[in-house]
């Protein structure tokens, strides 16, 4: 009898993993405890949603794996062609300098027909290091802002048809540097988006487990919750919605992804995250 019902338990937990997710982001609580799908990653495919935008967001650590300073592009690039996403934030990227002579984000891109942007934070080793943003499309406009940090950062912004996509990568020094960000983030956002009827999110490197209340008070969580930085098993990369102009967005998937066959392990020192929003 207790095999019996052993056996229907975990059944009934397979069922479970096995329903679609589908959720709209107007209906979270808005704290990082959001979206538990733990389970879910280990056993969904990485396949795009049929009439989806996909957003992904990477920390690339200068196309080096987690205890190397050697780029590989293709390593690279081959993760992010993986992905399948439509818009990529990417960061810890090097242009030209002494590491790193060429310019990275171009290099990924021609390996995978993206169109890329670089947003320099600061110069670094004789050229320049910062984020960037590669799109299957031309953005309609692009804009950048100098953020706090004991290394200088940036959120930069890229606007397309049906969507804003902000890159950034936060202070991970002071707590203080982040918070001030956000006060200058959602500033910027509030007065060029609030009567603009696109969604608006915000993508990158937040390097925090817990997101401070200015940031959860303007933008809610749609990303997984799964470790991302996994030298420390922490969750540190995010993909938020703006709630200010209260545009609907419905998440038909999320995910920090495992691929039969291919290691994230092996290219970065953090793991990539995904979203596909409903067109």
């Amino acid at each position: 009898m207790k095999r019996k019902y052993i056996n229907l338990y975990i059944f009934g937990i397979l069922s479970l993993m096995a329903t679609p997710f589908i959720t709209s982001c107007n209906e979270l609580d808005g704290d990082n405890s959001d979206f538990d799908f733990e389970d879910k990653v280990k056993v969904e495919s990485i396949e795009r949603v049929p009439n989806t935008i996909r957003m992904a967001t990477y920390n690339v650590h200068r196309c080096a794996p987690a205890n190397s300073s050697v780029a590989n592009y293709d390593m690279t690039a081959n993760a992010i062609k993986l992905l399948d996403a439509d818009v990529v934030a990417l960061q810890e990227l090097d242009k030209g300098t002494k590491n790193n002579p060429v310019d990275q984000i171009e290099e990924l891109a021609k390996r995978n027909g993206y169109k890329p942007y670089f947003c320099k934070a600061v110069d670094m080793h004789g050229g320049e290091y910062g984020v960037g943003i590669m799109s299957k499309v031309e953005p309609l406009s692009t804009y950048s802002e100098k953020l706090p940090g004991d290394e200088p950062r940036v959120f930069f912004v890229c606007e397309f048809d049906d969507f804003v996509f902000i890159a950034t990568h936060l202070c991970v020094a002071a707590a203080t540097n982040r918070q001030w960000s956000y006060d200058l983030i959602n500033s910027y956002v509030k007065k060029v988006y609030a009567s603009v009827k696109k969604p608006v999110f915000l993508a990158g490197d937040l390097n925090d487990t817990s997101l401070p209340t200015n940031c959860l008070d303007n933008w809610q969580p749609v990303s997984a919750s799964s470790t991302t930085f996994f030298s420390s098993s922490k969750r540190l990369d995010y993909i938020l919605h703006w709630k200010g102009n209260e545009t609907i967005c419905e998440v038909v998937k999320t995910m920090v992804p495992r691929i039969e066959g291919f290691s994230f392990y092996d290219v970065s020192d953090h793991l990539p995250v995904i979203v596909d929003i409903a067109k």
